[in-house]
């Protein structure tokens, strides 16, 4: 106890997440009288992983496709085929969320590369600056639900269940969430009066398409790789690398060797900043097993909760209210080793419990005072924060919704899990 209130001080004074988790962690063990020895031996450990590779290749992999033009093709193709409907420059905004989602693994990666596209045009449609943030937000905590998610490889590796079986789990759920934004898009232009535009063309659709062919091809490249076996998550993320360069410096010619510097400085220190939070948070999870903590505190949350529903109800309050103050991949490793035993006992498939987790953290990316995509939309849309806050809170509720849905249907994570392992 006195461990878990020196770290939410630490939060509260500003300190970087990986200090906080770490110093309060090396004082849980010292003071259990564990080898300080263990503490360094832990941080390498946690991150000495081949499967954790696959982290920072993502990162770079979705940076260079940002600064290489494929992100601002894919969303002139949403725009062009769509955006021309009742609510459709909102749609395609979604849809492109969606897209870009398949290829970053990271929701304000996601934000960032979208919303600076459109946010600016919704404006100019005459969409509300409280709508286009707070939707482009919303769409954004897409990233780490579609696959690949960094956020469900760091489950895995946390949880040991199959990566490839997590990556497919979170593909109705993320489309299921990405149609529920669309529906209330198409709501709002309705109620607001937004008039259908002129419709585009087969032949401009056609063009833009073409245009941007390479970037639609990769989701189907890393991921059906995954799927069929024909390279690991960490190999398709060193694929989607060379790809994205590829596109970025022969094809579309918008890479150049300075900015392939600049992208690869900029996703080292992204990484190491990932990497950092994740060695701490081993500490505390190898603290957290010697002492065996998990096993204790599920036997005490069972003798309470002893309901199905009350228990995945309980968890899910609590995983909403960890993501409104954590990085959503320091929580998976600090709560997956306290919550995978006690929701096995009521015989909740690891890979559903995967999903239903993210979803959660995905939502705590637009809750105050830590949401990383209230801060990216604040900082596209030159709009104060606390505006922010207040645009994406009906989308919040509205997620809430989705998760609830997700929650307790069970076959929307484990469906084609399923089908893949009778293949």
């Amino acid at each position: 106890m006195i461990a878990i209130l020196l770290f939410i001080l630490l939060m509260l004074t500003s300190t970087p997440l990986a200090a906080a988790l770490g110093l309060s962690s090396i004082y849980a063990v010292l003071d259990s009288g564990h080898s300080l020895d263990n503490v360094a031996r832990t941080m390498f450990s946690g991150i000495d992983s081949f499967t954790l590779m696959a982290i920072p290749f993502f990162i770079f992999a979705g940076d260079l496709m940002l600064s290489g033009g494929t992100s601002k093709r894919l969303i002139n193709v949403a725009k062009k085929a769509i955006g021309w409907t009742t609510g459709g420059l909102p749609i395609a905004g979604v849809l492109s969320s969606m897209f870009f989602a398949a290829l970053s693994g990271s929701s304000p990666a996601t934000v960032a590369a979208v919303g600076g596209v459109m946010i600016p045009s919704l404006r100019e449609a005459n969409y509300s600056a409280k709508f286009s943030v707070g939707l482009m937000c919303a769409a954004g905590s897409l990233g780490i639900i579609i696959p690949p998610s960094i956020t469900l490889l760091v489950y895995g590796v946390t949880a040991q269940v199959s990566i490839s079986q997590l990556f497919i789990a979170g593909v109705i759920p993320g489309i299921f969430i990405g149609f529920v934004l669309i529906g209330l898009s198409y709501i709002i232009a309705k109620r607001q009066g937004h008039r259908p535009g002129e419709r585009n063309s087969l032949k401009e659709v056609g063009m833009a398409s073409i245009d941007a062919v390479w970037g639609i091809i990769m989701p189907v490249i890393v991921l059906g790789g995954i799927y069929f076996g024909v390279f690991t998550p960490t190999e398709a993320a060193a694929v989607a690398i060379v790809y994205s360069l590829v596109i970025g410096m022969f094809v579309y010619k918008e890479i150049t060797i300075k900015t392939l510097m600049v992208v690869a400085k900029r996703s080292v220190v992204i990484s190491s900043m990932v990497m950092l939070v994740i060695s701490s948070a081993q500490i505390f999870s190898w603290y957290l097993t010697m002492e065996q903590i998990p096993s204790k505190l599920a036997g005490q949350i069972l003798s309470y909760a002893n309901d199905p529903i009350v228990l995945i109800l309980l968890i899910t309050l609590i995983l909403l209210i960890v993501g409104m103050f954590m990085d959503a991949s320091a929580a998976v490793l600090i709560l997956t080793p306290l919550f995978l035993p006690i929701v096995l006992e009521f015989g909740m498939s690891p890979v559903h419990f995967g999903v239903v987790m993210i979803v959660n953290l995905a939502i705590g990316m637009l809750t105050p005072p830590f949401g990383l995509n209230l801060f990216v939309g604040a900082g596209i849309s030159k709009l104060p924060l606390s505006t922010v806050i207040r645009a994406t809170l009906p989308f919040i509720l509205v997620l809430i919704g989705a998760l609830l849905v997700i929650t307790f249907t069970p076959w929307m994570s484990t469906l084609l899990p399923s089908l893949m392992m009778q293949d």
